[in-house]
């Protein structure tokens, strides 16, 4: 009876151990199973995102527009090349992002920062083209220090700049004013001006300091209107190379040999340039849709 007994009671342990063995094999699949389901659905739901990710189409042609004086007219400019920054600009967009580019150069010889507000003001051309702009580029300084030049001289001093460069940012606050009004998106890119007196003026007080103080000046003035970048030129045509020609010939090799002002077409090359690293560096700004 006592054997009996015990083998009934070792049956039952033998059925529970297996009962247990099983059960715990099959929640281990079940398991298994779950957790293989969640990373398949895991590995679905990421190539889903990266599927649904949008992604933002390139136009198909961009329109500058040019707004400015000679520096934007391309005076002094090679006649092979032409159209000064302007046009190797165009060029540069076109090659580098292979889109069509167009432009309109709305750049004049002698106009000062009241002339060109203007314009901008009446000229019906310029009304219908900047809305359609994509980038706009603006030149304007360097006639309003021409004129204090022509007025004061071989007397010109730092004091008399820095008094016409207070003037002239008011100035040139309404005139990017004006230039958002006709377009709310397209980023501006502000050129600023250069000293081209260094060799010819150098017994002018503080000149150099003076042209710093007014691209600084023209700097903040940029960056108080939106989507508008400063492109600082001011040393450009100011190096130990062009010192060591000026010595030797008395000229700036980067300038015109016509009025040793504006840029000859190494000139231009070297400007365009530098308003392209700010163009290239704001791409997303005006090259998607």
């Amino acid at each position: 009876m006592k054997k009996k007994i015990l083998w009934i009671l070792l049956s039952a342990v033998i059925v529970l151990l297996l009962v247990g063995v099983g059960a715990g094999y099959y929640f281990y699949q079940n398991n298994e199973q779950s957790t293989q389901s969640e990373q398949i659905t895991h590995k679905k739901s990421i190539k889903n995102i990266i599927k649904k990710k949008k992604v933002i189409p390139k136009k198909k042609s961009i329109k500058i527009v040019a707004i400015g004086d000679s520096l934007t007219e391309g005076i002094g400019d090679s006649k092979s090349i032409g159209g000064g920054y302007v046009t190797r600009l165009s060029n540069k967009v076109k090659e580098d992002d292979k889109v069509k580019v167009s432009s309109d150069n709305f750049g004049v010889s002698g106009n000062t920062s009241s002339q060109i507000i203007d314009r901008i003001s009446f000229d019906q051309k310029i009304h219908k083209s900047l809305p359609k702009a994509d980038i706009i580029t603006v030149t304007v300084g360097g006639n309003d220090f021409m004129h204090l030049l022509k007025k004061k001289g071989m007397d010109l001093t730092e004091k008399n700049i820095s008094d016409e460069q207070v003037k002239f940012d008011r100035r040139l606050g309404v005139l990017l004013a004006d230039i958002r009004h006709y377009n709310g998106h397209a980023p501006i890119y502000l050129v600023g001006i250069y000293n081209p007196f260094s060799i010819y003026l150098s017994n002018v007080t503080d000149a150099k300091t003076a042209f710093v103080k007014w691209g600084q000046a023209s700097e903040e003035v940029a960056d108080s209107v939106n989507n508008t970048y400063y492109v600082d030129i001011n040393n450009l045509y100011e190096t130990k190379y062009v010192d060591k020609k000026a010595k030797k010939t008395g000229t700036n090799p980067y300038l015109s040999d016509q009025d040793h002002f504006h840029p000859n077409a190494k000139g231009y090359d070297m400007m365009t340039e530098k308003i392209y690293d700010q163009v290239k560096n704001t791409k997303k700004e005006w090259l998607y849709k």
